[in-house]
């Protein structure tokens, strides 16, 4: 018997201004507006209680200031971001290789099980949840049903730090209050002729007539929206693309930052890197470091034949790659690690095999 479909939908919500509370404790609790500090940066994100004021993103940040005198700006680190993200998808990814990432703050995640020994969706999203706190420092919110919408609604009501589980057979009643801008991506030509039509709810659209709703907006669309209502979406979620090649880089700005410092943040980088490959069952062949000094870029890199994809190995290749190049009177600005030749694991064959028993 194939088996419910079990769609995660996780909820980073205010996915940059999480980023800049993790890196500084001391945002925490209050109103953050993330955006630069001149007079003619915009709004990049804000946290809710700053969004409840009338800020959105976008709107120039002296403005936003207006509406919110007391939040905090930060300039945003596009670095940081871009790394955490790459940080969650691997997390994601360590669960189900079919995950999609519409954006920084969501992500859809497959978690059905293809047998009786798969691991159970519940635990499996409750497990996600944790690793993101432990390891990010960020709160999600999740959603776990049958279809990627009501998925997303269940997120939505789970906010700020909770799961909560839409059970099989009970998608259409669950959906049928929740307003129809939920539909993703609805054109405003669409949501117009709704609104038109007098159709508010997910509830409304399911029980609209087909023909009068064909009418406002096309028989294909008018047969993918009801599909959607009522939480009969089949549209799968795609398998991740395997990587090329993974690469973790660290800005210095720190520049009293000394040898051993600079050291642990490039084994640090290996690990990350490293994190990555493994939903894949990757071994890298190649690990090229790379120095920015205020001079100029130096390099090293080293070859490995079947290849390296263990935490500590990756760590001791970097650490050893890198000493020739962490010169702290050279300005260091930046270290980047680089595994490339990528190549799926192949198990080493015992060098003692077993023989049948007689």
């Amino acid at each position: 018997m194939k088996a419910a479909r079990s769609i995660l939908h996780l909820d980073l919500q205010s996915f940059f201004v999480s980023v800049e509370r993790s890196l500084d404790p001391a945002l925490r609790g209050r109103p953050v507006i993330v955006g630069g500090r001149d007079g003619l940066s915009l709004v990049a994100a804000a946290s809710p209680d700053v969004l409840e004021r009338g800020v959105r993103p976008g709107q120039p940040v002296a403005a936003a200031r207006r509406l919110c005198p007391d939040a905090a700006v930060v300039p945003g680190d596009l670095e940081a971001y871009a790394r955490v993200s790459d940080e969650v998808t691997a997390i994601l990814l360590a669960a189900s290789r079919r995950v999609e990432r519409p954006s920084a703050d969501e992500a859809y995640v497959d978690l059905t099980r293809d047998s009786q020994a798969g691991s159970s969706p519940v635990p499996a999203a409750e497990a996600i949840k944790d690793e993101v706190q432990r390891r990010l420092g960020l709160d999600a919110s999740l959603g776990l049903a049958s279809s990627r919408l009501a998925a997303r609604v269940a997120s939505s009501w789970a906010r700020p730090r909770g799961l909560l589980v839409v059970l099989p057979g009970y998608e259409a009643s669950f959906l049928a209050r929740q307003p129809v801008s939920f539909l993703e991506d609805l054109p405003p030509h669409l949501a117009h002729a709704l609104d038109e039509a007098g159709i508010a709810t997910l509830g409304d659209l399911a029980d609209a007539d087909p023909q009068t709703l064909a009418a406002f907006v096309g028989t294909t669309a008018a047969e993918r929206l009801r599909g959607a209502a009522t939480g009969a979406d089949e549209q799968p979620i795609q398998v991740a693309a395997p990587p090329a090649w993974v690469q973790e880089e660290a800005v210095i700005r720190d520049r009293r930052t000394d040898r051993a410092g600079l050291l642990a943040v490039a084994a640090g980088l290996a690990e990350r890197a490293c994190r990555r490959l493994r939903p894949f069952d990757f071994v890298a062949g190649s690990v090229i470091v790379e120095v920015k000094r205020a001079e100029g870029t130096v390099r090293r890199d080293e070859t490995f034949e079947p290849g390296i994809g263990d935490d500590e190995t990756a760590r001791q290749v970097v650490r050893a790659l890198a000493e020739p190049l962490v010169d702290t009177a050279s300005g260091i600005r930046a270290i980047q690690v680089r595994l490339s030749r990528l190549s799926r694991r192949v198990p080493q064959a015992s060098l003692f095999p077993t023989t049948a028993a007689r």
